[in-house]
């Protein structure tokens, strides 16, 4: 039973995970790398990526925090409502299914920030997470291009994933519009998303990893590779770190830019002369 599904002890965090479907976890999960590259990759990125968290810290443009619109507040309320029932929903999916240890992925922690973000007062914390979390974005988009649904089994499941998703990117779209705490880094800074790629970096190898390995369960594919993995074999975790390297800040920075354009062109600036530039 074991490479059916997950130990009955681990109870409603992961009881109800299928090894049997590819990508999901299990005993060959975890030994498709052997320990020491583990180690050697987790040694090697850790390092660099808190070298990075370093420097980018210190090199931080300063944050200017100023009201958001509020005669909008309507339309927040909704988005939040809107965004709570379906994040709701894919969490009660995972209690039936005795699979909530999936809440830990990057896709299900934005969904927190967001709703966090949609009900922040104004304060500098929601602006270090606004500027932060558009840089991860790269999470929802490449779960967009390169979906995982083949264990998504209870009714409109597979809807509310991709229905979260898209969600995912939408809301920092309408926070933009508002403007206040909710305004984004100048486009020539590299601090931010230097900030952005280390602590995500971190939280896949620090946390998402050991998780991951003591329970056996494949969060966010550090155990072993996805099966829509178009760089699927021994060294994908090098390459997934390669590209991520790019995606981070290239996906930030073009958010900013299309997110800027959207709203000049559609002409759905709330504060006028608000656009994307160097400040």
């Amino acid at each position: 039973m074991e490479e059916v599904s997950n130990h009955s002890e681990a109870g409603w965090l992961a009881g109800g995970v299928q090894f049997h479907i590819p990508g999901n976890g299990g005993p060959g999960c975890v030994q498709f790398l052997s320990a020491g590259q583990r180690m050697a990759e987790t040694v090697v990125f850790s390092l660099g990526s808190i070298f990075l968290l370093l420097w980018s810290y210190r090199a931080l443009s300063p944050v200017q925090n100023m009201d958001a619109h509020v005669l909008d507040r309507t339309g927040k309320k909704s988005l939040l409502g809107l965004f709570g029932m379906v994040f709701g929903i894919e969490i009660g999916f995972k209690l039936a299914t005795k699979q909530l240890i999936w809440l830990l992925n990057p896709c299900h922690m934005l969904s927190f920030i967001q709703l966090f973000l949609l009900v922040s007062p104004q304060t500098k914390v929601s602006t270090y997470l606004f500027r932060l979390h558009v840089y991860w974005l790269t999470g929802p988009l490449l779960a967009l291009l390169f979906p995982v649904t083949n264990s998504l089994e209870l009714p409109g499941e597979w809807s509310i994933y991709w229905v979260q998703h898209l969600m995912l990117l939408v809301i920092p779209l309408y926070l933009t519009r508002l403007g206040g705490q909710f305004n984004l880094d100048p486009l020539s800074d590299l601090a931010w998303p230097g900030l952005a790629f280390s602590l995500y970096s971190l939280y896949h190898w620090m946390v998402l990893q050991p998780i991951g390995l003591l329970t056996q369960t494949n969060l966010n594919n550090m155990i072993c590779p996805a099966i829509s993995d178009p760089f699927h074999g021994p060294h994908y975790r090098v390459v997934a770190m390669a590209h991520q390297t790019i995606m981070v800040p290239l996906v930030g920075k073009l958010y900013s830019v299309l997110a800027h354009w959207v709203l000049d062109t559609l002409n759905l600036n709330i504060i006028p002369g608000s656009s994307c530039k160097d400040d």
